[in-house]
């Protein structure tokens, strides 16, 4: 299975096309069109039937937040190659390394409105390409855990993404403190920004539009830095919607500029540094020892144990029967624990 959406034209996106490949032929259903998709729903969640993707965590937030729907029985191609390799490989590098298939991506195409119809037949037959492949593909890739018994590595991870749900966005009013560059705004550049984005939110939504096609993050930012400057000259801006709405931007950075300083949420939770030379040498030992095993299984250091523990081990020795135990709250897997816990309290003895 894949999925399009719209996102990249659109404010509110909305699943756009379903493309499902079964060993006999490749369908494509349109979700516009067919708007009872409860026998989909049916499938996906029955736990008689494989369903194949390759990186679904947006395909299992989509199919949550529009549908309700959940899988089960999932497997993702893309988690199988972070297995098998140093690090997830995209679709069209797993199907050339594990199939020897080359699949064509023009750019024009991975841009697509998925949402408008009709759907022209080239982007129809790039669409199929993402699934017409994966059936071939996870028989490859399985063969391959099966022959270095990693197959329970798979299904338990497969099981975790089976509990993916979609998470609603924060609100525009706390929304803006995550944009890129609003950490190094001073308090008064802030207000200013918040404010700016406010008033890109709004119009983003009204013209159902992504904000970003509304007017850029580096726009927002240069306002913020020099509120008098010239709207004219702002990068990356989108002219037409300055030219309508200039009477409302500079209402905006007024506002911004009466309003009070705001200190940016992650400088108020700032913490002193808790490293340590113990700790640092602790981490170290600890870093070194999941490099090595990592080469000598051929997978990525963080696949084979999450780095937030070790630094977590580093700092707080004591917290590794934690870890071990299953009661983890850093994402340790069970299959992580067998292949490289006993490695990892070697490390520690003497520490604790």
């Amino acid at each position: 299975m894949d999925m399009e959406s719209n996102g990249f034209f659109h404010y509110h996106e909305t699943v756009s096309l379903v493309q499902m490949a079964t060993p006999g032929e490749v369908l494509i259903l349109d979700p516009l069109a067919v708007r009872d998709l409860s026998s989909l729903g049916a499938i996906l969640s029955s736990p008689r039937t494989r369903k194949i993707l390759h990186g679904s965590d947006y395909d299992l937030r989509s199919f949550d937040r529009q549908y309700g729907f959940h899988f089960r029985n999932l497997y993702d191609t893309a988690v199988a190659t972070s297995l098998l390799n140093q690090e997830l490989m995209g679709l069209g590098r797993a199907l050339e390394a594990y199939l020897g298939v080359k699949v064509s991506k023009p750019a024009r195409l991975q841009r697509s409105d998925w949402s408008r119809r009709p759907i022209p037949a080239d982007a129809l037959e790039y669409a199929v390409q993402d699934a017409a492949h994966l059936i071939a593909l996870h028989d490859a890739l399985d063969a391959k855990l099966a022959s270095l018994n990693r197959r329970d590595w798979m299904a338990e991870e497969c099981a975790l993404m089976e509990e993916i749900r979609f998470e609603p966005p924060p609100p525009p009013e706390k929304a803006c403190f995550s944009s890129k560059g609003t950490f190094d705004l001073e308090p008064s550049q802030l207000a200013v920004f918040r404010e700016f984005y406010l008033l890109r939110e709004r119009d983003a939504e009204r013209m159902d539009r992504p904000p970003f096609k509304v007017l850029s993050n580096e726009a927002m930012l240069a306002i913020a830095r020099e509120p008098r400057r010239s709207l004219g000259d702002l990068p990356n801006a989108n002219r037409r919607w300055i030219a309508e709405r200039a009477g409302d931007i500079r209402a905006a950075v007024e506002r911004g500029l009466n309003a009070p300083p705001i200190t940016h949420p992650s400088k108020l939770k700032r913490q002193p540094n808790p490293w340590h030379d113990a700790a640092r040498e602790t981490w170290q030992n600890l870093n070194a020892a999941r490099k090595k095993m990592a080469s000598s299984l051929g997978i990525g250091p963080s696949t084979l144990w999450p780095t937030r523990s070790l630094e977590q081990i580093a700092l707080h020795p004591e917290i590794v029967e934690q870890e071990l135990s299953g009661t983890s709250q850093h994402g340790v897997r069970a299959w992580q624990r067998t292949v490289f816990g006993p490695a990892l309290k070697t490390v520690l003895e003497g520490v604790y």
